[in-house]
């Protein structure tokens, strides 16, 4: 994150492209090579558009998803970072404000699903050759995903032929609880002490009394609730850190960092209820 920030530090809020018979995405990547190799420690390998969105509130404007690579000689490594910046061919902004709300535009768009995120390990609910594919991205102890989530199994649960739920961990650090929980429902998820849907629904809608924040008081409480005999050693178990981990880094990929995030067919549902639609429309 922090070259990131130094990347756009270089890239003013606004800037005047030249030549309009470029594209804008070659003006974009002209312009993003020019300023990168302005910068120290690192090196230029290349730019890539790899998605564009049109900008609701203002339809001149589109939201390009930029893939950067960069090598870092001292530390002998490549690296990508992704980010969304803003033009309307003519100029360039890394960010909006919405006057009426004081929020950044920007925190509303998120780059797209891919295939591989598809897979039988996530998913949670459904047909995975259903015609439409949810994927959320969750934090067990977020207030607003406590009252989304329950719903959202629910529904699933009377719509498995047409849709499709693949679920991602994402534990945020404002929630120190959040991780350890995280990891006590998948190892007993490998206990197969209940469905892996009505496991997670039962995570969700279960009043826990941690003590604190440590890891022993949360598995204590979650054994109690589930009547398991978890120890620390089970929830530490290389698959499991695994498991979550990659969850994270998947959602740090498509620049997610709130929650509950929906993605429905690919593109992420701002309003998340695009699935309720759908099904109406029989699609």
């Amino acid at each position: 994150m922090s070259l990131m920030l130094r990347l756009l530090s270089i890239i003013l809020i606004s800037s005047v492209f030249a030549n309009a018979s470029v594209t804008t995405e070659q003006k974009l990547i002209k312009f993003i090579d020019k300023a990168i190799n302005t910068g120290r420690g690192f090196k230029f390998k290349k730019a890539e558009v790899i998605h564009k969105e049109v900008v609701p509130s203002n339809k001149n404007w589109e939201a390009y998803f930029l893939k950067i690579d960069l090598r870092v000689p001292s530390k002998n490594k490549n690296i990508s970072v992704k980010d969304i910046i803003f033009s309307n061919g003519t100029l360039i902004s890394k960010d909006f404000i919405n006057i009426n709300t004081g929020r950044s535009i920007k925190s509303s768009f998120s780059f797209p699903a891919t295939p591989e995120m598809y897979d039988s390990e996530h998913l949670l609910i459904g047909n995975k050759n259903a015609k439409n594919k949810l994927i959320l991205f969750s934090d067990p102890q977020c207030p607003f995903c406590m009252e989304y989530v329950p719903e959202l199994l629910e529904w699933m649960k009377k719509h498995t032929k047409n849709f499709a739920l693949y679920y991602y961990n994402l534990p945020l650090s404002i929630h120190p609880t959040s991780k350890t929980l995280v990891k006590a429902e998948l190892a007993a998820e490998k206990l197969g002490i209940m469905s892996d849907a009505d496991l997670t629904l039962k995570v969700y809608t279960e009043l826990f009394d941690f003590k604190d924040n440590s890891e022993a008081s949360v598995l204590k409480e979650f054994n109690r609730i589930f009547k398991t005999h978890l120890t620390k050693k089970d929830i530490n178990t290389k698959d499991i850190l695994d498991r979550v981990n990659g969850d994270i880094r998947v959602a740090r990929n498509l620049m997610i960092n709130a929650t509950p995030t929906l993605y429905v067919n690919g593109k992420k549902d701002p309003s998340r209820s695009l699935y309720k639609k759908l099904a109406k429309k029989g699609k």
